[in-house]
């Protein structure tokens, strides 16, 4: 088996590295997979734009009323079955690690399709709301680098690594951002935050605004010190913390042990799906201080060369 497009280097470290990217990857759309296989996905929404739709089936003599009526009969089976395909699609990064499974990686490009897709509706369904597709970003954009990551080793090796890593932080940045627009109540704080808060934390409804607001506030600045080199690794363990904690905050808040599987389906997936809002800035992390390393030793070994 090969370990090809290893961004951190050569050793344990570029292993381990490799090995989060993948794994922050596999959970992304096997839990993704989960959602649309047994809770739908918002894609039939986008199917059921009647302004959108109802010129083209006009030119196939179809009426808006008759498709609105028969088109379920494909349209469940279709998010179902494409479900499914995002479950077993799941094993592709792994699978790709071997030379001579290495072409099962083109196989995340209908994957990254599906999940642009599925956050093309989202954004529709929210008004094409920028904060939405920001949200986004991370959930599209990690199977589309890991997609690149995997290449075989060539003389654009360096340049895919730097790609790689430059995709994942504006990402990054993205989410966070899209993620503070909501919380600090520039759109309609969702009514999951505030019930995940009160749930959670001893607040009022009006103290978790409060929080909710200064926790947006935060989500901004912390994207301005990721732009800064002296302070990005300050924002990316922020980032790691809290994204860990508000994708934890689904189980803690909605576990219910009277309920089947503890209330915990959807809502494990629904944890799980946001895996790459803490994942990504640790893969983020160990690559830059690899990175150092790598930097300072080359730069020892200059000077004992010199001297």
């Amino acid at each position: 088996m090969e370990t090809p497009g290893q961004a951190s280097g050569p050793g344990w470290s570029g292993r381990l590295s490799l090995g989060l990217l993948l794994f922050g990857g596999t959970l992304l759309i096997l839990s993704r997979g989960w959602l649309m296989w047994r809770w739908d996905s918002p894609i039939r929404e986008l199917i059921w734009e009647e302004k959108w739709w109802t010129p083209v089936l006009a030119r196939f003599e179809v009426t808006w009323g008759h498709f609105a009526r028969t088109s379920d009969t494909w349209i469940t089976p279709t998010l179902q079955r494409t479900g499914l395909f995002l479950i077993g699609a799941a094993a592709i990064p792994w699978l790709a690690l071997w030379s001579r499974l290495r072409w099962t990686r083109w196989l995340l490009v209908p994957v990254v399709l599906i999940l642009a897709l599925d956050a093309l509706a989202r954004w529709v369904s929210k008004d094409l709301q920028a904060g939405m597709a920001m949200e986004y970003a991370l959930r599209v954009f990690l199977p589309l680098a890991i997609l690149v990551h995997l290449g075989k080793e060539s003389a654009l090796s360096a340049f895919r690594r730097r790609l790689v890593v430059s995709m994942l932080l504006l990402s990054v940045a993205l989410t966070f951002v899209g993620h503070g627009l909501y919380a600090m109540g520039y759109y309609d704080i969702p009514l999951e935050f505030r019930i995940m808060t009160t749930e959670i934390l001893p607040l009022s409804e009006e103290q978790s605004l409060v929080f909710l607001k200064a926790a947006g506030w935060l989500d901004f600045g912390v994207v301005a010190l990721l732009l800064l080199p002296r302070t990005r690794m300050v924002a990316l363990a922020y980032m790691f913390l809290w994204g860990g904690a508000t994708s934890a905050a689904r189980i803690w808040a909605y576990y219910e042990p009277t309920l089947p599987w503890n209330g915990l389906d959807p809502w494990l997936a629904e944890a799980l799906v946001r895996t790459p809002h803490w994942l990504v800035p640790l893969w983020l992390i160990l690559v830059m201080r690899s990175r150092e390393r790598a930097r300072k030793s080359t730069e020892g070994k200059a000077e004992t060369a010199v001297a």
